[in-house]
């Protein structure tokens, strides 16, 4: 089957080298997934600069360019050559704009270029969706990030692309994102929950408080909120069970989930003089089995941080303490922590 040309977007354009960056996205044939051709134009030279774009098309779909494409880029590349003429020709942005221009092969009602700011976003947002709609969410996202140089306070994208670098595990990104759409809908709850988790990734962890204390301020009854708030006083060495207590109420097996899944009981500064315990030292501090004492290590958080794989007991003890509080085990550990043969203040 023949490939299929979906786009060309313009990836930027280098003042200095006259390079004009673009991609090419394709499906070759029945395969839902895009190909992508990556080139530079070279804008200042002899000879039509579209000259590489054309052996590409004919070296992977066998294509010239479509008549749209071309005439896209001929206007695209008559303003660059306009701006590159001007007093601050040469500053890199005067050419952020190039980075929005998106072509379709043969509706020019789908392409950025010739149409008016306000329209561009419109368009842009079509393409994200569609995009999302066929499994294809970092081209969403690109096109997204594109869409917010011309409406940079464009909720609906700022809001995707935090969900999208969430699940992405990309924390910086993130933080960025849920900051400028604090800014921009300062009372979207959502906004805060978001910035609060980047910052929590980030092992940033009073501002991540500030976050959540945010939310609880305007939805004292929040489930994430109070979760949140937890992580966050545990990171730092507070006391989480007030907010914990909150949402075990709120919804007990979600809260169990949380801690047994994805809760961290490291403390991010372990106190001073803390013990330290060797796994050969678990199985009886906690009246259970080595095996046992495995599978708390893979699967139910058991932090090990501490010198040559041990576990301090200031962390052994917060996390056997949410175990037993909250019933997240079959039988509940016999834990109570040793007494200290030397107090550290006093050695």
């Amino acid at each position: 089957m023949r490939a299929h040309l979906r786009f060309l977007i313009l990836d930027g354009f280098d003042p200095d080298t006259g390079e004009l960056a673009l991609r090419v996205a394709f499906q070759a044939g029945s395969d839902p997934g895009l190909d992508l051709i990556r080139l530079h134009l070279h804008l200042g030279r002899p000879g039509n600069p579209l000259d590489p774009l054309s052996r590409e098309l004919r070296t992977h779909v066998q294509m010239p360019v479509p008549p749209l494409w071309e005439h896209g880029l001929k206007t695209c590349i008559h303003a660059i050559e306009e701006e590159l003429a001007g007093p601050e020709g040469r500053s890199a942005l005067r050419y952020l704009w190039v980075r929005t221009q998106l072509l379709h092969p043969a509706e020019a009602a789908k392409s950025t270029p010739n149409h008016a700011v306000a329209r561009q976003v419109e368009i842009l947002r079509d393409w994200a969706n569609r995009l999302d709609q066929e499994g294809q969410a970092l081209r969403a996202a690109e096109v997204l990030d594109r869409l917010l140089l011309l409406a940079p306070k464009d909720v609906a994208s700022l809001a995707y692309l935090a969900s999208f670098f969430r699940a992405q595990g990309m924390a910086e990104e993130m933080a960025a994102v849920a900051e400028r759409w604090i800014k921009a809908e300062p009372g979207r709850l959502e906004a805060r929950l978001r910035h609060g988790e980047a910052l929590l990734r980030l092992g940033r962890a009073q501002e991540a408080r500030a976050a959540f204390e945010a939310v609880l301020k305007a939805q004292p009854v929040h489930l994430l909120a109070h979760l949140g708030m937890a992580q966050a006083l545990g990171l730092v060495g507070g006391n989480p069970f007030p907010h914990l207590d909150a949402a075990q109420e709120l919804d007990p097996a979600a809260t169990a989930s949380v801690l047994r899944e994805t809760f961290d009981y490291r403390l991010l500064v372990p106190p001073a003089g803390d013990r330290v315990h060797g796994l050969e030292a678990l199985p009886a501090l906690l009246g259970v089995s080595g095996a046992e004492v495995q599978d708390y290590l893979q699967f139910l958080g058991l932090p090990m941080t501490g010198p040559e794989g041990a576990v301090r007991e200031s962390e052994l003890a917060r996390w056997a303490g949410v175990m037993n509080r909250y019933a997240l085990l079959p039988g509940g550990l016999h834990w109570s922590a040793p007494t200290p043969r030397h107090l550290p203040e006093l050695a």
